[in-house]
C-alpha cells in the first residue's frame, strides 16, 4: 500500500477514534457480497484489511449474512463459507433470516453504537450507510481493500470541540494577561543593567601644561 493512502487512513482511524469512540482492535462486520468477493479473489479477509488498517480486526458476520453466503452460488460458494467460519456470529433480530445487506442496514440504520467498520461491496448498502454519522466503510477493488473517505457530517463532530478549544472563558483571558505580564516582568529583572556612564563635566587645567609663576 502506498504511504501517502496509508497516512490518509491513519488520519482518518484517529478521527474515527477521537470523535467517535473507536478503539482496537476494531469490530469489522462484514457484508456476504464482500466475503464472497474476497473468496473469488482469493483474498484473507483479516490479514488483508488489517493490512490497510495498519491495525487488528475482529471480523463478525450477522447469521442473516452466513445464510445468505450459504445460499450464493458460484463456484467460489464454498471457499467463502470456509473462510466465515471463523468469524464471529453478531446477533441480529431476525428470527427469520433476511438478506444480509438488508440485515446490515437495518441493524446500523439507528447508528453505530457498538463501532463498527463495515466491509462491503454493494454500493447501494454504502450509499446508505455513508448518510449515518461515524460509519468506516471498506470496499475491495481488485485485489485492494479501499476505506473511504471520512464523509462531512462525520468531520463536523470536531467542530465544537475545536471552537472551545480556541475560546477562553473570562477568568482564562484573565489568568492568561496575568501569566504574560509576569513574564515580561522576569525577562527584564534577568537582563543585565547597562554599566553607568559618568557624566562629562567641564575639565580642570592640566598641571602640566600650567606655568609656573615667576619669582620677582
Amino acid at each position: 500500500m502506498r504511504a501517502k493512502r496509508a497516512k490518509q487512513y491513519r488520519k482518518a482511524l484517529q478521527h474515527y477514534q477521537q470523535f467517535c469512540g473507536f478503539r482496537e482492535p476494531y469490530q469489522l462486520l462484514v457484508s456476504p457480497d464482500f466475503v464472497l468477493e474476497a473468496a473469488s479473489k482469493s483474498v484473507d479477509i483479516v490479514e488483508t484489511v488489517s493490512q490497510t488498517l495498519g491495525a487488528e480486526v475482529r471480523p463478525l458476520i450477522t447469521f442473516c449474512g452466513i445464510d445468505t453466503v450459504r445460499k450464493a452460488e458460484g463456484e467460489h460458494r464454498d471457499k467463502a463459507v470456509a473462510a466465515i467460519r471463523g468469524f464471529e456470529k453478531r446477533r441480529c433480530p431476525h428470527t427469520e433470516p433476511i438478506a444480509g445487506a438488508k440485515c446490515i442496514e437495518e441493524i446500523l440504520g439507528g447508528g453505530n453504537k457498538h463501532h463498527y467498520v463495515l466491509a462491503a461491496q454493494s454500493e447501494v448498502l454504502r450509499a446508505k450507510l455513508r448518510r449515518i454519522v461515524g460509519v468506516p466503510i471498506l470496499h475491495m477493488k481488485q485485489v485492494v481493500v479501499v476505506m473511504e473517505p471520512v464523509p462531512e457530517h462525520t468531520r463536523a463532530l470536531a467542530r465544537p470541540q475545536e471552537s472551545a478549544k480556541q475560546e477562553l472563558s473570562g477568568v482564562e483571558r484573565e489568568m492568561l494577561k496575568t501569566l504574560k505580564a509576569e513574564t515580561r516582568a522576569a525577562k527584564a529583572a534577568a537582563r543585565p543593567s547597562a554599566p553607568k556612564r559618568k557624566k562629562k563635566g567641564p575639565k580642570g587645567p592640566n598641571p602640566l601644561s600650567a606655568k609656573k609663576s615667576k619669582k620677582k
